[in-house]
């Protein structure tokens, strides 16, 4: 019967094969995931034999990946902050990178005990609201989305994760006119909006397993802030905060559409990688 080792070392060795990063990690998750633990029982019982059910299991779990399926969409969760997050095929899985957002809010906005009214444009999966609501405790959130398959799952985040009584979620598609009429103003606007340009190429990962509407942007990747920037102004309070994420190398060309529509520049984020990944705006009023 083989053990954890045995089975961790085939797993690595054919997901390297494959060319697939981090393959020792996946590896250990899908092990863990297989055998119902925590990855730490995979690295502290290496001798551990793995039965029939298990087995089969983790075969499964290596074709799926072998087909380049991501691991939190195989084992269904992503971890994102302080949280963990239920992820599906309907949204975006969340990364790291986006983690940035949430920083450079709480820098800007230090008092975490304020009845903040956040908006999440394009929530997705949730993450970045619920991520916010549980820095600042009494705070509440909204989640936009044109699908309500995503809303889902952003209710869903928001329950599993205790948050349900302060987040509430609106169908809304932003490429139709009218689509933030009754909105009302909020204190923190965030949003990791669609970026990538329609001829582009993406790892398999995110090609076959993300939704399309929450990666593609038109000819050049900044369709959603020519959409959402024309009326951001109408949505932030007077002292209010927006933070976008855009891709590598947009940040000049975001932050000129955004003074184009008589936003405030405040900044840019960057990333543990060292890349420019978000902008904060403000209105005019509180230049």
């Amino acid at each position: 019967m083989p053990t954890v080792k045995i089975t961790l070392d085939s797993l690595t060795a054919a997901f390297e094969q494959a060319g697939i990063d981090d393959a020792r990690a996946d590896a250990r998750l899908l092990v863990a995931f297989a055998l119902n633990k925590q990855p730490v029982f995979v690295r502290m019982h290496p001798d551990c034999e793995i039965e029939g059910d298990a087995a089969e299991k983790i075969e499964t779990f290596k074709r799926r990946r072998l087909n380049r399926e991501p691991v939190s969409k195989i084992i269904g969760t992503r971890g994102f902050w302080r949280l963990d997050f239920k992820v599906t095929q309907d949204v975006l899985d969340p990364r790291p990178d986006s983690e940035t957002l949430i920083e450079e809010i709480l820098k800007r906005k230090t008092d975490k005990t304020a009845a903040l009214k956040i908006l999440d444009l394009g929530t997705g999966s949730g993450c970045l609201a619920l991520s916010l609501l549980s820095e600042y405790l009494n705070a509440s959130a909204t989640g936009a989305d044109s699908s309500e398959k995503a809303l889902q799952i952003a209710r869903e985040n928001a329950a599993i994760n205790g948050l349900a009584a302060r987040f509430k979620t609106v169908q809304a598609d932003w490429n139709k006119d009218g689509w933030s009429d009754g909105f009302g103003k909020f204190d923190i606007v965030i949003s990791n909006p669609p970026y990538v340009g329609d001829n582009e190429q993406l790892d398999p990962e995110v090609a076959l397993y993300d939704p399309k509407q929450a990666l593609f942007a038109g000819a050049d990747g900044l369709d959603a802030y020519r959409a959402l920037f024309p009326v951001l102004g109408k949505l932030l309070a007077a002292d209010g905060l927006a933070v976008f994420e855009f891709g590598k190398g947009q940040h000049e060309a975001v932050k000129a559409l955004a003074e184009q529509n008589g936003l405030v520049f405040d900044g840019f984020g960057t990333d543990l990688g060292g890349i420019v990944r978000c902008i904060a705006l403000k209105t005019a009023k509180t230049a």
